[in-house]
């Protein structure tokens, strides 16, 4: 039961990404929730985009570089794909959702990750929850 739930609940953040709604300023900006859509966990000036904060932001540049060792020894022609590409094989538009196990179990601890680290930095910023 317990796996199911896990399991479920990757799922669902996987989802979020694919489907553009989630906390990412970009995604939130195009819906009117906030006005500023610029990262607000680096310094490089650039919305707060899913291909931004999964590839380019440097405020997870060691979870980033983990995640990508990872993929890229279980799958090793990934290393050949552009970010473009790379991302729509991870959130399976290019395989169905047909992902090895190992790379969405990668794909999701990464996810999450990076959501409770950019959370923290918006908290200390004063605008997370």
């Amino acid at each position: 039961m317990q796996t199911r739930m896990w399991e479920r609940s990757q799922k669902y953040v996987k989802t979020k990404f694919r489907v553009g709604y989630h906390p990412l300023r970009g995604s939130a900006a195009r819906m009117e929730r906030v006005r500023n859509a610029t990262c607000p966990c680096c310094d490089a000036g650039v919305s707060e985009t899913i291909h931004h904060t999964v590839f380019e932001c440097k405020a997870f540049s060691d979870e980033r570089d983990a995640f990508l060792s990872t993929l890229c020894s279980i799958c090793p022609d990934a290393q050949s794909l552009s970010d473009e590409y790379r991302m729509r094989f991870l959130m399976g538009l290019m395989m169905g959702d047909a992902l090895p196990r190992e790379i969405e179990n990668s794909l999701y601890r990464y996810l999450i990750t990076v959501s409770t680290l950019r959370l923290g930095i918006l908290t200390e910023q004063g605008e997370g929850s």
